[in-house]
């Protein structure tokens, strides 16, 4: 039987855009993505644009079926100024790997706000100020994260950011009154819980996508968690690695774990705290060199069980946050073999010890060991690059390739429209506005 209803995640991710649907049961029923156009990943239009076409194709796959709830996850990190009525971007966007921001972050770290996820040149509070000081606007503006502007667009109203990805503009619990001082406080947005229900896709929207009547838009939450999300619980030891476009650890622990010396922070989810930080090495470096076909082909040829002793540490370019946080830390590259199998090689057994390096790093700060390793992202189809990394970790490796962020911001989606129905399908009918829960608002 065809299902009763969808519940939609948007995954915005580095090299595109994803939307998946469960259907009323948590069951996955569709997957659908497009890579970004070349040079428009940072472009918010490319972002809403790419969202609707997607939307558009899987509702053609469930014709009749009503999306009930959407909720959006994006990358951690990544900020822009909007006006605040209209959500017209009047900066450009800076992604979370940017590191511009040098002398913005000596800055925060004077001014007295509390060290965190937001500190360091990748944080959202040295990048917001950076973007004020070269591209001055007078209109009232808001910043926002990347998935906060992507749920504004689809609600009509941009106020909001969930507590995720608020963390790395600097919310801990509350605004701290030393972003005032930076100027900064009037343009931060309403923090709220991630699952909230804020209000129903505009009616523009709606008619565009020819759905019988508004879902409701619910709060998101950061890429790396979305991922988590989609896997179901975690036991304490338990590691999650993404391997995107760039390195995410998550750690499952009975208890949080901050050192914003390496970019290392938890959050709460269930039962556990996720403890992690992210490289800036990742896939970016192995596409770098290799286009995809030669990387598989490459892949099946090398001899994953005689390391190259290379040891190399690879990036794009200058800058790391996490297992090492120095902005201009070189990559380390040579010597470079005359056997692209081995270069190769080398640069998987170097993309694993950074990960290694990091789950040590936050097995000090009291997390625990690991004791086994999801992986997550589109390297966990590389069977060479699990076998490396199993035996230099020296845990079980398990990639799970079926799952995806959107399918866990889906997730979070239902959790957050689990409200009854029939209280709510007339004005969803009409449109008319959702009354956002007070308890869900955190500052």
């Amino acid at each position: 039987m065809p299902p009763k209803a969808l519940f939609l995640g948007i995954d915005l991710g580095t090299s595109g855009v994803r939307v998946g649907a469960l259907d009323e049961n948590g069951r996955r029923y569709a997957l659908v993505g497009r890579r970004w156009p070349v040079g428009h990943a940072m472009d918010p239009f490319a972002w809403l644009r790419l969202t609707l076409d997607l939307v558009c194709m899987l509702c053609r796959k469930a014709p009749g079926i009503p999306v009930e709830a959407i909720a959006v996850d994006g990358t951690s990190g990544t900020v822009l100024i909007c006006a605040q009525s209209s959500g017209r971007p009047v900066t450009p966007v800076l992604p979370y790997n940017d590191a511009r921001a040098v002398l913005e972050a000596q800055e925060v770290s004077a001014s007295g706000v509390p060290a965190g996820p937001a500190f360091g040149a990748h944080g959202g509070i040295a990048k917001l100020l950076w973007l004020e000081r070269h591209y001055p606007t007078t209109r009232q503006t808001r910043a926002l994260p990347q998935s906060a502007w992507l749920t504004g667009a689809l609600l009509g109203q941009f106020e909001y950011c969930d507590e995720h990805n608020a963390m790395k503009l600097g919310f801990d619990g509350a605004w701290h009154e030393s972003l005032g001082r930076l100027g900064l406080r009037a343009r931060l947005p309403e923090v709220v819980k991630p699952g909230t229900v804020l209000g129903y896709l505009k009616k523009p929207l709606v008619r565009r996508l020819k759905l019988p009547y508004a879902p409701l838009i619910i709060s998101g939450t950061t890429d790396s968690i979305a991922a988590l999300l989609a896997l179901g619980p975690l036991a304490p030891g338990t590691g999650v690695t993404s391997l995107g476009s760039t390195l995410v650890l998550k750690l499952a622990s009975p208890r949080p774990v901050v050192a914003p010396e390496y970019g290392i922070y938890s959050h709460k989810l269930d039962k556990v705290w996720l403890a992690g930080g992210a490289s800036n090495s990742g896939g970016a470096v192995l596409a770098h060199y290799f286009d995809a076909p030669t990387l598989a082909r490459l892949s099946t040829e090398i001899p994953v069980d005689r390391p190259t002793h290379l040891h190399y540490y690879p990036l794009i370019g200058r800058g790391e946050r996490f297992p090492i946080n120095d902005p201009l830390l070189a990559p380390r590259l040579a010597p470079r073999p005359a056997d692209d199998r081995l270069f190769l090689q080398g640069l998987l057994e170097g993309l694993a010890e950074i990960e290694a390096r990091g789950y040590a790093l936050l097995a000090e700060y009291g997390a625990p060991r690991i004791k086994a390793v999801i992986t997550t992202g589109g390297g966990a189809h590389n069977g060479a690059w699990r076998a490396i990394r199993e035996r230099i970790l020296a845990v079980p490796v398990t990639n799970v390739t079926a799952q995806s962020a959107a399918l866990g911001a889906a997730r979070l989606a239902q959790q957050g429209a689990d409200i009854p129905r029939a209280r709510t399908r007339d004005r969803i009918a009409t449109g008319s506005d959702f009354p956002l829960d007070r308890s869900a608002r955190i500052h």
